[in-house]
Formats: C-alpha cells, structure tokens, sequence
C-alpha cells in the first residue's frame, strides 16, 4: 500500500490519504512579459540610457514588478504606474512615499534619488555595521524588553 514510489516521483503532499503527486517539469514559457515588466524593463533602460543608471528588474509573484535602482531605492510597478520610498524623510521624520504615471517623470525622480544616496557616505549593510537582532532590544527595570 504504502510502496516506494519509482525514479523520478517525488511526494509532494500527501493531504487527504490520496497518492503521492508527480513532479513534472515545467514548458518553457513562451508568452510575452506582463505589462509591468515591460514597463520596469522601459524605466531601467531609461535610466541606462539617458541618465548611467545601471538597474535590474524582477517580476514580483503579485504580478507587478519591481526596479532595483540602488541599495534602498527600489521602484514598483503594476504596469500603469510607479511607485517607491524616497531616501530623504518628511518634516515629521517618516518616509515619503512618491510615485509618477509616466516614464520620463519617474526616471527624472529617481535619478534625482539615486544621486543623493550616492552622495551619502557608505554605512550599515554594505560595512556590515548593522547590528544583530538581539542588539535592538534592552530589558527595561520592569523585565521586560523594550526596543531601543
């Protein structure tokens, strides 16, 4: 009842006592890039191209996707419009958000972005300056622990 399955099955879920699920490999896809890719795709060339901004574009599970400008600045995507958080925070000390509907508009943004984090001496991440997880938090006098 329960036999070794042959070479090149392997279980995968065995919910609800039924038998163990093939693995398959998948087709190669051949259907075009959503509308989100080519739109990140047309902002990474832009941003090549007209400005020297070497970026990298990955389509999100969501279906939208994502432009990799620098360390922190990552723009999104859903195909119509973009989106992303700004390096420099708002009078009241929280992040701005800032987005454009069309491409040359958000490609001047986010240069303008990506030369004031250039700008900006290299510290945390990159000098692994950053500290551990448990660094974050002090007991306070009462036990319990509070964050930093």
């Amino acid at each position: 009842m329960n036999a070794t399955p042959p070479q090149g099955d392997t279980p995968m879920s065995r919910r609800g006592g039924g038998p163990p699920s093939q693995t398959y490999a998948a087709a190669p896809s051949t259907t075009e890039p959503s509308s989100a890719v080519r739109r990140a795709g047309d902002l990474a060339t832009v941003l090549g191209g007209v400005y020297g901004i070497r970026a990298d574009v990955h389509e999100l599970a969501s279906g939208n996707a994502i432009v990799s400008v620098f360390l922190g600045l990552l723009a999104y995507t859903d195909g119509e419009k973009y989106w992303w958080t700004g390096p420099e925070l708002s009078g009241s000390g929280a992040p701005v958000l800032s987005s454009a509907l069309t491409l040359p508009a958000a490609a001047e943004q986010l240069a303008g972005h990506y030369a004031i984090l250039r700008a900006r001496p290299a510290t945390g991440v990159p000098m692994g300056e950053l500290p551990l997880p448990a660094d974050a938090l002090l007991p306070d006098d009462a036990g319990d622990v509070v964050p930093r």
